[in-house]
């Protein structure tokens, strides 16, 4: 059974750093070389210092540095850069930010959950991670024995229990409230309240945590936690720290939970190859030639996808919309069949591209610049997919299923830096 449980934060010093929202950054990998340097320049104490990034071209080794931000990370301490809260806390965070010209508001509650084998079917993962991501954060928890950033999970709440105790929590100021340039802002509660802590243990007791971005930290974590328990038998405690890891559960029904398209584009593939995949996409899909620039033809692929599975296809030659035939559907497709993804690189581009599929696909947010590189040639061809949809996630991975790298683009990320958890001793 899954824990969620309270923990002792370590939280930035207003007075040591001034103004909160230069502090934090978004997850590590989100960062790009050039944020990153803007980042530190923004504020000498920025979470990117302790965060990192992946991939990014280190003078030295990333065990090296890792050494060295842990250096970093000691010397915040101990010089109250970082303060520790004295008492076990829940989190509450209000994130706003503006999405096509409208304002959103996401709660997430910032806990400590317990690590938990997949096949407990109590923390239910959506996708497939790779070893080298897992172990560069393998590698930096060794370092600094703590959790930087959250995990963005999801849970579901049909009765409004903690919406309910949120609104009480709210009712009061926010500890933090900080709005960055971009005109995002974040504030934060503290849930100190032992009362109000049971009611949210209670709530948990039993339910399954849904991760939605963060697997590779997740698993991380779980690795991490592994190696302890090979130390010393001792180490599986359920009291102590590194049996746990810093999340940020969001309710599927949050308004402000906001899912967009990720898309595919499909390069350096041999012509015969290529009219083949286009003569496989013509015989399950029906086509209709469409109009409009990359921001009308995602807004008809979202919109005409909410009671349909429907894709869009650029290339030098035009969009077309593609709709998928239901005589199409095969008995053995499952539930996976929901997903235009799946469909498009199972039963379209496999069976012609093979284990080389992966050589010529890729993934894009933007679908700007996707449809602008599919109609001047730059890419052979451009996909665009709608969000996938919440309760069809719910479905197939509470069904134990996957789901196709790159389904989801939960959005904005989660800010990295309001809240840090440390993992030695006890929660």
């Amino acid at each position: 059974m899954t824990v969620v449980s309270p923990f002792r934060g370590w939280r930035y010093n207003p007075d040591a750093v001034g103004d909160i929202a230069s502090v934090l950054c978004p997850p590590y990998d989100m960062i790009t070389a050039e944020n990153q340097e803007a980042l530190k320049r923004q504020n000498q104490y920025n979470i990117i210092h302790l965060e990192a990034g992946e991939g990014l071209d280190w003078n030295v080794s990333v065990k090296e540095q890792y050494a060295a931000t842990s250096g970093l990370f000691d010397r915040w301490m101990k010089e109250e850069v970082l303060r520790q809260d004295q008492e076990p806390c829940y989190y509450l965070m209000r994130h706003s930010f503006e999405l096509g010209g409208k304002n959103m508001v996401r709660l997430g509650l910032i806990a400590s959950v317990g690590l938990e084998d997949y096949q407990t079917r109590q923390v239910l993962p959506h996708e497939f991670t790779e070893a080298p991501a897992i172990r560069d954060r393998v590698l930096l928890m060794e370092s600094l024995s703590a959790n930087i950033s959250p995990i963005m999970s999801l849970y579901r709440d049909a009765e409004g229990v903690l919406d309910r105790i949120f609104k009480q929590v709210m009712s009061a100021s926010p500890e933090i409230d900080a709005k960055d340039d971009s005109g995002s802002a974040t504030a934060l509660w503290r849930i100190s309240d032992s009362a109000v802590q049971s009611r949210i243990n209670e709530f948990f007791t039993g339910r399954p945590i849904y991760l939605a971005d963060g697997h590779h930290r997740y698993e991380a974590a779980r690795q991490y936690q592994l190696d302890r328990h090979a130390e010393d038998s001792g180490a599986k405690a359920a009291n102590l720290a590194h049996n746990f890891v810093m999340m940020t559960l969001i309710a599927f029904d949050d308004p402000g939970l906001v899912v967009l398209g990720y898309h595919r584009t499909l390069n350096g593939v041999p012509e015969d190859k290529l009219a083949n995949i286009k003569a496989k996409l013509e015989e399950l899909f029906d086509s209709e030639p469409v109009s409009g620039d990359a921001d009308a033809l995602v807004e008809q692929v979202t919109r005409l996808g909410a009671d349909r599975r429907l894709l869009a296809s650029v290339d030098s030659g035009g969009a077309k919309l593609l709709t998928l035939k239901d005589s199409a559907v095969g008995p053995d497709w499952g539930a996976l069949s929901a997903s235009e993804a799946w469909v498009l690189e199972e039963q379209v581009l496999r069976p012609e591209l093979g284990d080389a599929t992966l050589n010529h696909l890729g993934f894009i947010h933007d679908h700007v610049e996707a449809v602008a590189r599919a109609t001047d040639g730059g890419l052979q061809m451009a996909f665009l997919l709608k969000p996938f949809p919440l309760d069809a996630f719910e479905s197939i991975v509470g069904g134990g299923q996957r789901l196709p790298r790159k389904s989801t683009f939960f959005f904005p990320k989660l800010p990295t830096g309001l809240v840090i958890n440390r993992i030695d001793g006890e929660i």
